[in-house]
């Protein structure tokens, strides 16, 4: 394999970004909802799905062999004797994604079974956390709303919920507390394909110790379009905007950074202005940033926001590699705006070949007006991920700024730049990642989280108070 060093950032990222694509895309077949698959057709799709992965992934056996994979295929195969159905399918290659041990892979999609899903009646609670033996609830969605926030659901149909999550911790790959996130965020949907249907038999703790038992029906598609209009005017009275400020109590401000997503109806650059003049006039004792429930996004927009209050020199990333793959180039040519001006760079490289970027000196930001010089604490947890992450791992590594919490849910060191390709036999449409990003430190042998400066964990209790103990703990810092 040619390995060439790249020295310019600019070069390696010019693939356009346009409408997703299926590579290798096609239709199936009329009555393929109600087939089995015989259980050779699907060995010939992991084989697909293997050499697909193989010729695009930078490094696909960081975590796991060769040797381990193909065993565990087999193993997947062997439990079956002459044919698989669509769910079983979706189970068999979620469980080869998730053992690569990556964030951005797990459970894969079909459009057969995600049509049933979208038929049918679907589990009415959304999970705000998974735990070990429960998870712990949201949102009740179903008619008798008998269930409030922070309740503990423990059992579902007869089957306890601890059971329910070493089932699903096998289709999500990443660190063990992004795959308990994972789980919680697709516990309506990884019921549905495990044959778990309304009525739901449930078993709940309530947040006083008042052990609960309901029977709820599901809600159906026709349902679920005013659940969505009533759940986004609570979550919007909530607060649910990608980006907040407000001051607390103390004259301290904080900014709950929930997505690095620019708001057209208020960009970015244009509320950090708003923010960091807020943050002069009022002589503000010290900033918190929160980016506990930060998904990602533009990574952009975290060195922007570094320039109002930093001057240090950092990077956020040590390095990237890019690996250059036939089933790449055939996904960005199906984009809908697919512009081969703009991808011209990738197009021209050999497949096979990785071409890498060394982020060689640390970035000496230029300072932003209003500049805030006094002391600014993040916020980071299991939701931190991505770009958000990535951002984290900066402020972290180089000292920007002190951080509280808990560990994020993924590793610095992560492989991204995602693309979908379908299998030929199945139509199960998978993923894989041709980039990796190195952590700020550049040790690319570290798939460990960032780890804040200060350990704090919620408990029992804090939830049921209601009390954030992260934040009290950084403007504690802050005063003191």
């Amino acid at each position: 394999m040619k390995i060439l060093i790249i020295l310019f950032l600019s070069i390696v990222t010019t693939a356009a970004v346009s409408q997703p694509s299926i590579a290798y895309e096609e239709k199936h077949p009329a009555g393929f909802y109600y087939q089995k698959i015989a259980k050779e057709k699907v060995r010939n799709d992991v084989t697909f799905w293997l050499e697909t992965m193989e010729a695009s992934h930078v490094n696909l056996y960081h975590f796991i062999s060769k040797q381990q994979l193909t065993a565990l295929g087999n193993q997947l195969l062997n439990e079956y004797s002459d044919s698989l159905n669509h769910f079983q399918i979706v189970f068999l290659f979620s469980k080869l994604s998730a053992a690569l041990n990556e964030g951005h892979l797990g459970l894969v999609s079909s459009r057969i079974t995600d049509s049933l899903y979208n038929n049918s009646l679907r589990f009415p609670f959304m999970i705000r956390k998974a735990e070990k033996d429960a998870w712990r609830i949201s949102y009740d969605l179903s008619a008798a709303q008998q269930l409030e926030m922070n309740d503990r659901i423990v059992s579902i149909n007869g089957i306890t919920v601890e059971e329910l999550n070493k089932r699903y911790l096998q289709l999500f790959g990443g660190l063990d507390t992004w795959k308990y996130e994972q789980v919680g965020f697709y516990s309506r949907k990884l019921l549905f394909l495990d044959g778990i249907h309304s009525p739901f038999q449930i078993e709940a703790i309530k947040e006083n110790g008042e052990k609960r038992s309901v029977t709820v029906a599901g809600f159906s598609r026709a349902q679920a379009d005013s659940i969505n209009r009533a759940l986004a005017a609570k979550m919007n009275s909530q607060g649910n905007k990608p980006y907040e400020f407000r001051f607390l109590t103390n004259q301290i401000g904080y900014l709950n950074y929930r997505s690095m997503r620019n708001d057209k109806a208020e960009p970015f650059e244009k509320f950090l202005d708003e923010t960091f003049q807020q943050l002069k006039d009022s002589s503000a004792k010290g900033l918190i940033i929160d980016l506990r429930e930060n998904g990602g996004g533009d990574s952009q927009l975290g060195e922007l926001l570094i320039r109002y209050f930093n001057r240090k020199p950092y990077i956020l990333a040590g390095g990237m590699k890019w690996k250059i793959s036939a089933p790449y180039k055939t996904f960005l040519k199906g984009q809908t705006n697919y512009n081969e001006a703009d991808n011209r760079f990738y197009m021209s490289q050999k497949d096979g070949d990785t071409y890498i970027y060394i982020n060689q000196q640390l970035t000496q930001p230029e300072a932003r007006e209003p500049f805030f010089s006094g002391k600014v604490a993040f916020l980071i947890g299991t939701g931190t991920f991505s770009s958000a992450n990535m951002l984290a791992d900066g402020v972290v590594s180089y000292q920007l700024a002190k951080t509280f919490g808990e560990p994020t849910g993924e590793s610095p060191n992560d492989f991204g730049e995602m693309f979908n390709f379908m299998l030929p036999n199945s139509y199960i449409i998978a993923r894989g990642s041709t980039k990796m990003f190195t952590r700020a430190n550049k040790d690319e042998k570290d798939f460990g989280p960032v780890v804040p400066d200060v350990i704090v964990k919620p408990n029992a209790n804090d939830l049921r108070q209601k009390k954030d103990r992260v934040l009290e703990t950084a403007v504690n810092w802050i005063l003191n």
